[in-house]
Order: C-alpha cells, then sequence, then structure tokens
C-alpha cells in the first residue's frame, strides 16, 4: 500500500487519469481516493494496462449502467460527487466512456469565480494606484513615510496576499487549458460537416475573391450588447444577397460571400456554460454555428438557418420564456462585470473633481487622469445599459 497527495488532480482530470494509468503499470493499482485529503492511495499487486475515467456527478455518483458494465467498466472508488471507474480491456476495444459535461460546468463555476476574484482584486489594487498617485500629484510629491511598529505582519500579509493572486492566475489559466481539451475529446466524434464551405477557400482564395468584390467585409463593435439587432442585420444582409461567410476571430469583422437574395433566419446565442450537448441538439434540429467566441468570460454562438420564403422564420428556442431567461443573463452577467468598474472609476473622478476647481495650475496629467476616468464610465455604462435595452425589447415584443 502507499498513498500520495495531489492536491490540484482535480483541475486537470485527463492529467490525473493518465497519472493512474501510468501508476497501474508499475504495480499500483488505485484502491481509494479521499477527497479532502487530496489522497490517493494505492494497493501493490502485477502490473497492468488499465484505462481510469474520472466522473463527477451530482445526482448520481458511481452509478453505472449497464452498458458501461458490459463494456468492461467497474467502479474503483467515490467520495463526494467524484467516482474513478478502471477498466481493464485494452483501451481500442472500449467504446464508451463517461461523459465531461458535468466536470467542464464545474470548473467553469470555479473559473469564472477566480475570475471574479481577480477582477476584483485588481480592480482594488488599481483604485489604490490612482488614489496614491492623485495624492502624490495633488501634494507636489511631498509625502511623508510613517514608520509602523508592525511591518512583519504587514510583510508577511503582503506575502501571502501575492501568492494568493498568483495562485488565482494560476488556477484561472489551467482550469481554461483543462477544460478546453475536455471539450475537444468530445467534439471529435463528430465532424462539422457545415464548415466545408468555410475551409474550401484559402487565404489566397479569399484575398482574390476580395479584389474581385465577391467578397465583402463590414465591421461591428460591440454587438453583444444588443445581439437582437445584430440577428436583423445579418438577415436584412441574406436578403440583399450577402450571405455570411465567416467571422473574425475577435468577432468584430463579418465577411459576406455575395451570391442570390436568401432567406436566413440568424440567432446570437449567448452561454456562459456551453457543452458539447448544447453544440449537438443544435446541429441535429438543422442550425449551423457560424462563429464562437474563444472568451473565457463571454461565450457567444452564431447559429444560421435557411428557410423558405413564405414560411415561418425558424426560431432556435421557440420558448419566449427561454428567451427572456437568456436576455437577462446577458443583462446581469455584464451588469456584474461592468458595474464595479463604473463604481470604483465614479468614485475616483468624484474625488478628482473636487481637486481640479480648488487647483489654480494650468492643464495637468491629474486633469487628464479625470476626463479618462469619466470617458470608461460613459462606456461601460453604456455596455450595461444596451444590455438591459436587450431585455426590455424581448419583453415587449
Amino acid at each position: 500500500m502507499k498513498s500520495i497527495i495531489k492536491p490540484l488532480w482535480s483541475y486537470d482530470v485527463q492529467k490525473t487519469e493518465q497519472w493512474l494509468t501510468d501508476q497501474a503499470k508499475e504495480g499500483y493499482h488505485l484502491k481509494e481516493l479521499r477527497r479532502f485529503k487530496r489522497r490517493f492511495t494505492f494497493e501493490k499487486s502485477l502490473p497492468k494496462d488499465v484505462t481510469y475515467r474520472i466522473g463527477y456527478d451530482k445526482i448520481k455518483p458511481a452509478t453505472l449502467s449497464n452498458t458501461m458494465r458490459n463494456d468492461g467498466w467497474e467502479k474503483v472508488t467515490k467520495t463526494g460527487k467524484w467516482y474513478v471507474i478502471a477498466n481493464e480491456r485494452p483501451e481500442g476495444k472500449v467504446t464508451t466512456s463517461t461523459s465531461r459535461d458535468a466536470i467542464i460546468k464545474r470548473n467553469n463555476f470555479i473559473f469564472y469565480g477566480f475570475m471574479a476574484i481577480l477582477i476584483y482584486i485588481t480592480g482594488a489594487m488599481l483604485m489604490n494606484l490612482a488614489l496614491f498617485t492623485t495624492i502624490y500629484f495633488a501634494s507636489n510629491g511631498n509625502v511623508e513615510r510613517v514608520e509602523s511598529p508592525f511591518w512583519i505582519i504587514t510583510y508577511i500579509g503582503s506575502a501571502l496576499a501575492t501568492a494568493f493572486y498568483f495562485f488565482m492566475i494560476y488556477s484561472v489559466w489551467k482550469i481554461k487549458r483543462a477544460n478546453k481539451a475536455l471539450s475537444q475529446e468530445s467534439q471529435t466524434t463528430y465532424a462539422p460537416h457545415h464548415t466545408l464551405e468555410k475551409k474550401n477557400l484559402t487565404k489566397a482564395e479569399e484575398k482574390q475573391l476580395k479584389r474581385e468584390g465577391l467578397i465583402i467585409k463590414r465591421r461591428k463593435f460591440g454587438w453583444m450588447y444588443s445581439p437582437d439587432k445584430l440577428e436583423k442585420w445579418l438577415e436584412q444582409q441574406a436578403t440583399e444577397g450577402n450571405r455570411l461567410h465567416r467571422v473574425n476571430k475577435l468577432g468584430t469583422t463579418f465577411y459576406f460571400r455575395k451570391g442570390e437574395p436568401q432567406h436566413i433566419k440568424y440567432s446570437a446565442d449567448y452561454q456562459n456554460l456551453s457543452n458539447d450537448t448544447y453544440f449537438e441538439i443544435h446541429r441535429q434540429a438543422g442550425w449551423k454555428d457560424i462563429f464562437s467566441s474563444k472568451g473565457a468570460i463571454q461565450k457567444w454562438t452564431i447559429w444560421s438557418k435557411e428557410y423558405e420564403e413564405g414560411e415561418t422564420p425558424p426560431a432556435l428556442y421557440s420558448d419566449k420564456t427561454h428567451k427572456l431567461k437568456q436576455a437577462k443573463k446577458v443583462a446581469l452577467s455584464y451588469t456584474v462585470l461592468f458595474l464595479p468598474l463604473v463604481l470604483m472609476y465614479l468614485f475616483i473622478a468624484s474625488m478628482n473633481i473636487s481637486y481640479m476647481f480648488r487647483k489654480e495650475e494650468a492643464w495637468t496629467l491629474h486633469d487628464t487622469n479625470t476626463i479618462m476616468f469619466f470617458i470608461c464610465i460613459l462606456v461601460f455604462g453604456t455596455f450595461i445599459t444596451k444590455t438591459w435595452m436587450y431585455y426590455m425589447r424581448l419583453r415587449r415584443a
């Protein structure tokens, strides 16, 4: 028997599964996992080739279907919502596996939690930096440093806060990479046939079509704050013979191919916890995903579906209540994202304004900073307002 502690094993379950397989090849087979102690216990036996899969299930932990049992899977251990299964058959003969959706959702939940902490800590640091800068310029550099009798506590606290900050950064980076790998693992089971149209053009061919005027590009900034307007704009382009060809990685430049006028329904969908089944369900319903954002916080997908003239335009979601929930989620997500920044800049700008009226000097860097703060308030405030106006438009419709 031997025990090994792996504190961050759940950040990358694929790597952990491979590590368990390597242990089995050396003759150490997993016996028990303790999630709180992060401890794996192994039992010494003959070396074997064993495939391990780690699962996460809120409702039915460690419940294997008959299909998986017949495929050779056996439960090894479970702890809380986590469970580990093993299969001693050759990997090429195993046809089933556990779903990764629950792990991706769990990881996304942690990811967004860490991101929120990072944003607030970064915002707090910037606010303090701005305050100290303002005080420094306001006092013409006459800043007095007061000695503290508790410097050791200050240094320890600073070191812990710095370590925690970098741990958050590492966690966000690691979880994002792990989730990307888990998503790609499932997506290899089906090929995106609808992308043939996008891939059949090389860069040289696309440039040639641009020169001939057969491919045109249009820029659309900030469409995610008013997605319904984007959908109408794309549909109008289609009726004019401009079919959406592709969208650049940033989601700001739209490329259209000239052709016959068509009736195409577009839908910009926001999914902050997207998974594989989400794409598969809509693809099976005949929708084509033209664009999926790569951002960590916002997960937008633009879907399209053709229909005949006189036919009722298809809808990605037929239930109005569901669409309203989606719109509300968009508004709340961007409010949570931008409102703290608006409040922070408002606080700093209000302090700077009083100083601007009291000083007798000409225009200074301090004044430029104040103007920049007001521009940020205007921009971020506009984003929040537009998302709530989008929600209200859907509600009135």
